[in-house]
């Protein structure tokens, strides 16, 4: 992978010294990261898309890799090892801020849903609530898509993946999405 440490050092020495020397780990760690901070930092803000966070949540992203670091098998590539923690890191970060935005609803919010009259929220679909039967990754590929209206190519990039398999996972989603539509549909239909 990339040559650190001027030349002296790459990554898979700088992996062993990590592992084997506790007293240098910190330098050791610094020295391993630098070529990722930047992407790495903008991953977990795409990721979380909260500028009031994003410190708070990297600084824990870096974290769990440092914890994680000594328990590191060298199989596969370091880089998408790091963005997987990353990922899982940003993930629960918005598990845990949807779960207290749901608990504290706003009394505005109340106001304005009371405003509407009966037939219009019958007539209106929550999309919240048909997407929240998906799965993350799923969810996240028709977020990235229809909501922050990235191309393929785009998405394929940041979920580090191909873009057919982009393509395939952009068409399972949203055809889980139109069957959960029609079975809810089926059932308002039943009730009626």
């Amino acid at each position: 992978m990339n040559i650190l440490n001027n030349g002296l050092l790459n990554e898979v020495d700088l992996l062993n010294i990590f592992q084997n020397n506790r007293s240098k780990r910190n330098e050791i760690f610094s020295l391993l990261m630098k070529p990722y901070w930047s992407s790495l930092y903008s991953r977990c803000m795409f990721r979380i898309n909260d500028r009031s966070s994003i410190d708070d949540v990297f600084q824990d992203v870096l974290l769990r890799i440092y914890q994680a670091l000594p328990k590191y098998c060298h199989q596969g590539v370091f880089r998408a090892w790091i963005y997987t923690i990353a990922d899982n890191v940003c993930y629960s970060y918005l598990e845990k801020k949807i779960k207290y935005n749901k608990n504290n609803i706003s009394i505005e919010n109340i106001e304005a849903v009371s405003n509407y009259n009966q037939v219009n929220i019958e007539d209106k679909i929550d999309l919240g609530v048909l997407l929240d039967e998906l799965s993350h990754s799923e969810q996240e590929i028709i977020d990235l898509r229809f909501f922050q209206d990235l191309t393929l190519i785009e998405i394929s990039d940041i979920l580090c993946i191909t873009i057919s398999a982009c393509k395939m996972r952009l068409y399972r989603a949203l055809k889980l999405l139109h069957e959960i539509l029609f079975r809810k549909k089926c059932l308002v239909d039943l009730q009626h």
